[in-house]
């Protein structure tokens, strides 16, 4: 079985591993708090986001030996096609040699640009993941609630002005992860932001972006908004020297394929 052994004896511990997750994620949406449940809720998207990464490599890999096979039959056929038709003297008329090989080169052409692409998406996805696992091992990260009543009155305001802090606050380097939810009632909004500290969160605060944001509320909202904050884990070093593990595989196997 080679390599394999080891894949198919990771992906049962892994199975092992996600069936508690999931266990742990009913337990939480059942009896845990809205802060919990956010946190459940991010921890098990950005699980479902590395294992497609993970798995956009095993696909890449069925995809070049699919196309590979696919060539070799599409060879064997023509060559026993040529053959029966030289047995009865009489060749298949078809497209000209040069016309032959300009259809080689297109498809040549092709399969390494799709090549190029799937190496460039895949590259992408590593660099992301090898950052991620830097930034959550072990530390613990703030999130930060910040839950906002608005004048319906002004809600197209605001509406655009929240729109415009998330997408600035998402560029900033010390903000790991910003998102917001609005309720049912349509003028409530809440706000969830994973800074690296508690200090890159107050300096966000003296921001132009953060007092921009600050001066649309004062003049949008029903009442002055409810924010609180709660250290949260990051990534255990077992977690992270696996993961590291996984994204080395990840860049020789991938993108070799």
């Amino acid at each position: 079985m080679g390599d394999y052994e080891d894949v198919l004896a990771s992906l049962e511990t892994l199975n092992l591993s996600i069936l508690k997750a999931m266990d742990y994620t009913k337990r939480v949406y059942e009896r845990g708090t809205n802060v919990d449940q956010f946190v459940t809720r991010f921890l098990l998207k950005e699980t479902a986001n590395q294992i497609q990464s993970l798995l956009s490599s095993v696909e890449s890999a069925v995809d070049a030996i699919d196309e590979q096979t696919s060539q070799i039959r599409h060879i064997h056929n023509k060559s026993g096609h040529n053959a029966m038709d030289s047995w009865y003297d009489n060749p298949v008329s078809g497209y000209s040699p040069n016309n032959r090989i300009m259809t080689k080169e297109r498809r040549k052409s092709f399969q390494t640009a799709s090549s190029d692409t799937k190496e460039e998406c895949l590259e992408a996805q590593i660099n992301r993941l090898a950052e991620l696992i830097g930034r959550l091992e072990n530390k613990y990260l703030l999130l930060v609630r910040s839950e906002m009543n608005v004048s319906q009155k002004h809600l197209g305001e605001f509406c655009a002005s929240l729109k415009q802090y998330l997408k600035n606050v998402a560029g900033e380097q010390d903000c790991f992860h910003v998102t917001a939810v609005r309720l049912p009632d349509g003028v409530t909004f809440i706000v969830y932001e994973f800074w690296e500290n508690e200090d890159d969160w107050k300096r966000h605060l003296q921001s132009p972006v953060c007092k921009s944001f600050q001066h649309v509320k004062v003049d949008t909202l029903n009442q002055p908004e409810g924010v609180s904050s709660v250290s949260v884990p990051g990534l255990n070093p077992k977690i992270g020297t696996t993961l590291r593990y996984r994204v080395a595989l990840m860049w020789r196997q991938g993108l070799r394929v």
